[in-house]
């Protein structure tokens, strides 16, 4: 039976330099890939088919790619459909028959990892999992260099805030969605300090199998791999992220390496990242009650916009003949889901991480 490589991790942890090392150790990675830039200048080795795949998750589950709300991962679910199963089915079939190890590299797919394994099989392969592990300090550190405004000193804070908030929720999320299966857990300064054992433990640990002369001396990969990619070695003191974020990242971070130390189990981090998951829960509701009556403002501000946008559109279309009055309140029952109170969904989220915790007791 083949296999298929999911590589996971939280953006700018090190997934393209994996995916294209095992590229060049002999697996297959489906093309065409996403193309080499400025914050990627070795390539990304990222199927456009599998980003586009999972933004038609995100977009029907309204949720950002890489979302810190801790029920974004249940909207996915919600959102995936028989037809998008098909779609994977369909796609994993034909890339195995191109080549009987294959490997996906996409960060978004924390939200559709039981997909890709249920997908898998129905194509007749085998599901590994491989997560790269990179400090979130520095994970934050390089996405506010390549994508916060430079310019804006609190869009720039709030920018490293909500980053850690989405490394936090992809981290739980990623590590209990795998749990039990083969996986293997990787430090990104690892694969590039010495790339070489890297490489022999996972082929050890998820079976895989690489090119004849693909470990020996001249090896592509030594080519491709250049230690001076980790261009951000960013700690927190450089950061501005709250100190109860901040400790609540760095117990995870410490978890995530104890699992990388054991081959991927280790039932004492395992439940301590529950706890960290109900614990982050907890701390979105309060942010959330806080910022209540800016939230409130803001939506208030948006079903003005829209009711002037509809006025716009209705006197467009009919003449004056609402003259130019704008429309009333939006009713309740027909306002977006976005709309509802954030502090039921929140609650509702920490009671479902509540339960969780409780089930694993």
């Amino acid at each position: 039976m083949g296999l298929l490589v999911l590589i996971t991790g939280t953006g700018r942890s090190g997934t393209s330099t994996m995916s294209g090392t095992l590229h060049h150790l002999g697996l297959h990675v489906p093309g065409p890939y996403l193309g080499a830039n400025e914050s990627n200048p070795k390539g990304f080795f990222e199927s456009k088919w599998a980003v586009g795949f999972h933004k038609k998750i995100t977009a029907a589950a309204r949720i950002n790619d890489f979302d810190g709300r801790p029920l974004a991962f249940e909207r996915a679910q919600q959102a995936i459909t028989p037809e998008l199963r098909r779609e994977l089915v369909d796609f994993l079939t034909t890339q195995a028959a191109e080549g009987d190890q294959v490997v996906v590299k996409d960060p978004r797919s924390v939200w559709a990892q039981a997909l890709w394994r249920d997908a898998a099989a129905e194509a007749g392969l085998d599901i590994r999992y491989i997560s790269m592990l990179r400090h979130p300090a520095e994970v934050v550190g390089s996405r506010t260099t390549y994508y916060a405004s430079p310019d804006d000193e609190e869009k720039r804070r709030n920018y490293e805030i909500f980053n850690v908030g989405r490394w936090v929720n992809s981290s739980v999320v990623s590590e209990r969605e795998t749990r039990g299966l083969p996986r293997a857990f990787v430090r990104y300064t690892d694969l590039l300090e010495d790339w070489r054992p890297v490489a022999v433990r996972l082929r050890d640990e998820l079976g895989l199998r690489y090119d004849g002369a693909a470990l020996g001396e001249g090896s592509p990969v030594d080519e491709f791999i250049d230690p001076g990619l980790r261009r951000h070695q960013v700690t927190w003191e450089e950061l501005r992220v709250p100190g109860e974020l901040q400790d609540l990242a760095e117990q995870i971070w410490k978890d995530l390496e104890l699992l990388a130390a054991a081959g991927g189990e280790d039932a004492a981090a395992s439940a301590d990242l529950d706890e960290a998951g109900a614990h982050y829960a907890r701390l979105f509701l309060e942010a959330s009650a806080i910022s209540h009556d800016a939230m409130e403002e803001a939506r208030a501000e948006a079903r003005l916009a829209g009711a002037k946008a509809a006025a716009r559109k209705r006197g467009k279309g009919r003449g004056a003949g609402n003259g130019g009055r704008p429309a009333g309140p939006v009713p309740p029952g027909r306002r977006p889901v976005d709309e509802v109170a954030a502090r039921d969904l929140a609650r509702e989220l920490v009671r479902r991480a509540r339960a969780r915790v409780t089930r694993r007791a």
